[in-house]
């Protein structure tokens, strides 16, 4: 079995691994394949800095989002329906799926803010068949002006 040597200034940050021939070979007559295992010699290892390493070094020190106690009043058929998935096997908490409901929601509008006031002006604004039936109407009332012009 290779031998950790450990001293505590360099715990936080690096492991070395010491594999001796006899361990090596031990490990190969266990049927273990050469790759599978380490070369005999010291192996030294770094500890800890996996978000730094995977680019991910913006969320160390970032608390998670806490979640606050209120009282709200919402639709008895809203709530039925959020306390019957809750009651399904394996579900999540009735108020945890009501507070990803809204989660989700609000990501999405961070992500693709409205371009109007109008609720469903983003709705018609990726419906092809709205945005021809606007462009048709344009050009019916493009070639009225053009007469009237004349």
């Amino acid at each position: 079995m290779p031998k950790k040597n450990n001293t505590p200034a360099k715990l936080a940050q690096t492991i070395v691994v010491d594999v001796s021939t006899a361990d090596y070979h031990a490990d190969l007559t266990k049927g273990l394949q050469a790759d599978e295992i380490m070369q005999p010699g010291s192996h030294t290892f770094r500890r800890g800095g996996f978000l730094q390493r995977h680019g991910r070094e913006e969320s160390i020190g970032q608390s998670l989002p806490s979640k606050v106690r209120i009282s709200i009043n919402i639709d008895s058929d809203i709530l039925d329906y959020f306390k019957a998935r809750a009651a399904q096997p394996n579900a999540a908490a009735y108020q945890t799926q009501i507070n990803n409901a809204l989660r989700t929601m609000m990501e999405q509008e961070q992500q693709q803010p409205s371009l109007s006031t109008f609720p469903y002006a983003d709705e018609l604004l990726a419906d092809q068949r709205f945005i021809d039936a606007v462009a048709r109407r344009v050009a019916e009332q493009a070639a009225v002006y053009q007469t009237k012009e004349k």
